[in-house]
């Protein structure tokens, strides 16, 4: 039966794990992937390679836990990490890509993974599985806003995850090459507008009917 003492060990370890990931983050988005080495990491932590390689095998695992907790704190939309889209799938989605210039580190992140992923087999196996996990979440629980909200039941959620997705990664390879970007309220309208098309069209009366009543609302 566990013992408090045997909780208090798992609490560190966590805690161990969760630091490691931190800084390697910060040394592979500061530094790139390929300049940094599991002694470095060791310097920076205060830790002994030992004791790394004690959580993580070598530092493609370390990279995949880092791309897999960047994702999923930074890029998980309150839809996709409840289900539910407050306001909307539309508005959900919009509200998050207006903030988009607060995920340049997770971008970086993702471009340096990739990089290495070219050319190191391991790294491409590990960032796949983190990756395409991740994705399978999302194409779940959007094929369950789709029952939940009016969207066209001919509309395709799970191309619609894989586009949001790179272009997330897109911008991050733009960011890269330093290619300005558009202003965040100018993304928003843009993925609002693009979102629009899961939507079922409404007769050309209803639509009427709808401009008239926005017309008398401003009265």
């Amino acid at each position: 039966m566990p013992t408090q003492a045997d909780d208090t060990v798992l609490d560190r370890g966590a805690a161990t794990r969760a630091a490691l990931v931190q800084t390697a983050t910060e040394m592979f988005v500061d530094d790139g992937y390929g300049a940094v080495s599991v002694r470095d990491l060791a310097r920076r932590t205060g830790l002994t390679t030992g004791a790394i390689y004690g959580h993580y095998r070598n530092k493609a695992d370390l990279l995949a836990a880092a791309v897999h907790d960047r994702i999923e704190a930074e890029l998980e939309s309150p839809a996709t990490a409840t289900g539910k889209a407050s306001g909307g799938l539309r508005d959900s989605i919009g509200r998050q890509w207006k903030t988009y210039r607060a995920r340049s580190a997770m971008r970086a992140l993702l471009v340096e993974g990739a990089a290495a992923a070219r050319v190191d087999p391991e790294v491409r196996t590990k960032l796949s599985a983190a990756v395409e996990g991740k994705l399978a979440e999302w194409r779940t629980v959007y094929r369950h806003i789709q029952t939940d909200e009016p969207l066209d039941p001919d509309a395709d959620t799970d191309a619609l995850v894989f586009l949001l997705f790179s272009a997330e990664l897109g911008l991050g390879v733009l960011e890269s090459i330093g290619v300005e970007l558009p202003k965040p309220s100018a993304w928003e309208r843009t993925i609002e507008r693009l979102l629009g098309g899961v939507y079922p069209a409404r007769p050309r009366a209803a639509k009427g009917a709808a401009k008239e009543a926005a017309k008398g609302g401003r009265r």
